[in-house]
């Protein structure tokens, strides 16, 4: 059974860290998402337990989708900041799931339970950036009601290849 956990609200554990952090330096993750610590494990197991227990500083919000017990997603929403606090209604969105459990409808629950929570915290728009050719993110963004709203050439460089990035957002 799936089951949305708010890491805000529940405490996390080390054994959830390291699934967080094999999610998001598995190599078949890295071909549709920007890589964050080059396939370095530990890196962000370290990343994700020192941002997770400071979550309520920032002001952002994080999701665990476990499935029988097991992670096998999450997504996020970072608040935006500016200068001086006048994007702190904007949140950028990201979504990932294990690539073996991808297809199942799990990263646009992920993605409704995201827009439902920014709901509920105040905030008026989600942005999301994808690589152009994450066709699988792309769909799921429009299923939860995001717009396409640009495309960006060249705009990622991964391993010194470029790739075309394409910009969604939906008002809360």
């Amino acid at each position: 059974m799936l089951k949305i956990h708010n890491a805000r609200k529940e405490k996390l554990t080390d054994e959830d860290f390291r699934s967080l952090a094999e999610i998001e330096e598995h190599p078949e993750v890295a071909k549709w998402d920007i890589p964050a610590y080059g396939g370095d494990v530990e890196k962000a197991f370290s990343a994700f337990k020192k941002t997770l227990e400071n979550l309520s500083k920032a002001g952002d919000e994080f999701l665990i989708a476990k499935l029988d017990g097991t992670v096998v997603g999450f997504a996020g929403i970072h608040r935006s900041e500016g200068e001086t606090g006048e994007k702190r209604h904007v949140g950028e969105v990201g979504v990932v799931v294990h690539p073996y459990f991808q297809q199942r409808g799990i990263g646009t629950k992920l993605l409704q339970a995201c827009v439902n929570l920014a709901r509920r915290q105040g905030f008026k728009r989600l942005e999301a950036d994808t690589l152009a050719h994450n066709i699988a993110m792309r769909r799921i963004l429009e299923k939860a009601g995001f717009k396409l709203e640009g495309f960006r050439q060249m705009r990622v460089r991964i391993h010194g290849k470029f790739y075309d990035e394409t910009s969604y957002a939906i008002l809360c």
